[in-house]
């Protein structure tokens, strides 16, 4: 039974105390904006002794908030855990009790002060800093400010507004800071719900960057993007597909002439050689398999997919002649590859067995690109196409590849093929190497026309 897929979404830990470090980081620096605007407020009430308060009380609170201030970025840069995973609650807390001095400072207590109450020094500290909690993506904390905010309010209102004592206005007062209340519950109720689901979203793409950051090191460039798109699973279907497979040739005589941490060496700069060559064109590596590289080109069609192909394996020829010269003027043995073209239709996905999953493709077409590879170390050649590859280029083919017919093979179900000669590509000279027969039988002038 396959695995059940990736779920990105965690809605158990969408209130979870402990946000991802890196979502939150930086997040006082972010914050220290809006705050410097709340001590502008703060300062021109002070400065105007406008409110009940008296001057002294407005100098104490501002005095407190830009201590608060400090305190919140200092411990934001502090090397104590503790302090980092207390800081936000305690500050919270701090810029609830501010929010709420202000609101009470601004309630309307006698005849002609009914203005106080809807004047943005009393509403925009609470609704700033609510915005400002909401930042942290966590839910919990802004329900928290949202709470003590709403109870002092309410507090302040029971205690300290007497209808009574404001003469005609009163009724009039008392109802406008109900609506005033209410508007920043329900204000309240949004930004807790945004917060909730912009932490799904941010915790949803870490994952999702995790898990593709990942898999990326085991699946093809854009296929471990579609696993982590579709939760998990990538279908499976059928498709045309061009097929280049390069082996690296006298790659055991290297292993048994040299120390293994050279010919280990050698061969991870094989790979990158052919992975950048295949990236580089639109193609995917799908696998290396020893001393081998397998490298898939689905995009586009069939003549698109054969002309990436063809120009994959000849940067890669020409890359691998520039890298044999350096390596000779070093001293070091030269690097032969064998690279082996064949298209058609292909079973392409991600096959799962509940134990493993891997990024593949199956078909007939996979089992002749396996003996076309050998009968090409057979012959000795550099290159070698099938005439499925071939056939898509029809006369548009480069002249230069000089396509040669190879003779017919013992295996009847083997298509034809054709050796080719791809960029500046010099073979290294090694005891009994061949090069291109010069005795093969056609030189094809008109792929098309290839049967």
């Amino acid at each position: 039974m396959p695995p059940p897929p990736i779920s990105l979404a965690d809605p158990a830990g969408l209130f979870s105390a402990e946000l991802p470090a890196r979502i939150e980081q930086g997040f006082e620096r972010r914050a220290l904006a809006p705050r410097i605007g709340v001590v502008l407020i703060l300062l021109l009430g002070a400065l105007a002794d406008y409110g009940h308060g008296e001057r002294t009380g407005h100098w104490v609170v501002l005095g407190a908030y830009v201590l608060v201030t400090l305190l919140a970025t200092a411990g934001a840069r502090a090397r104590s855990e503790r302090v980092r995973s207390w800081l936000p609650l305690a500050a919270t807390c701090a810029d609830a009790a501010i929010a709420v001095y202000v609101v009470a400072d601004h309630v309307p207590r006698y005849s002609g002060e009914a203005h106080l109450a809807t004047d943005a020094v009393s509403l925009l500290p609470a609704y700033l800093f609510l915005l400002q909690t909401g930042m942290r993506l966590r839910p919990r904390l802004a329900a928290l400010f949202a709470a003590l905010v709403a109870a002092g309010w309410a507090t302040a209102l029971a205690l300290l507004l007497d209808p009574a004592r404001l003469g005609p206005d009163g009724a009039h007062v008392l109802v406008r800071q109900g609506m005033g209340l209410a508007a920043f519950a329900v204000a309240s109720g949004f930004v807790v719900s945004t917060t909730a689901w912009m932490r799904a979203a941010a915790a949803a793409a870490l994952r999702a960057g995790e898990e593709r950051l990942m898999l990326s090191r085991f699946l093809p460039d854009g296929v471990a993007t579609e696993v982590v798109r579709t939760g998990g699973t990538a279908s499976v279907a059928e498709r045309h597909a061009t097929l280049l497979s390069v082996d690296l040739r006298g790659s055991s005589a290297l292993a048994r002439a040299y120390p293994p941490a050279l010919s280990i060496a050698w061969l991870l700069e094989f790979r990158r050689l052919v992975h950048d060559a295949v990236t580089t064109h639109g193609g995917v590596v799908d696998k290396y398999v020893g001393d081998g590289v397998l490298a898939l080109f689905l995009d586009g069609d069939a003549g698109e997919q054969a002309g990436r192909a063809l120009a994959a394996a000849e940067a890669m020829l020409d890359t691998l002649t520039a890298l044999n010269r350096e390596r000779s003027r070093a001293g070091r043995p030269t690097l032969r590859v064998i690279a082996a073209l064949h298209c058609g239709p292909v079973l392409a996905g991600v096959f799962d067995d509940g134990r493993r999953a891997e990024f593949t493709v199956l078909g007939t077409v996979m089992n002749d690109l396996s003996r076309i590879e050998r009968r090409a170390k057979e012959e000795d050649l550099d290159v070698v196409a099938s005439a499925d590859v071939l056939r898509r280029f029809g006369a548009d083919a480069p002249e230069r590849l000089a396509p040669r017919s190879l003779p017919p093979s013992g295996e009847t179900t083997l298509p034809r093929l054709f050796a080719l000669r791809l960029g500046a590509a010099e073979r290294p000279a090694e005891k009994g190497g061949r090069g291109l027969p010069s005795a093969s039988p056609s030189i094809v002038t008109d792929p098309g026309s290839v049967p």
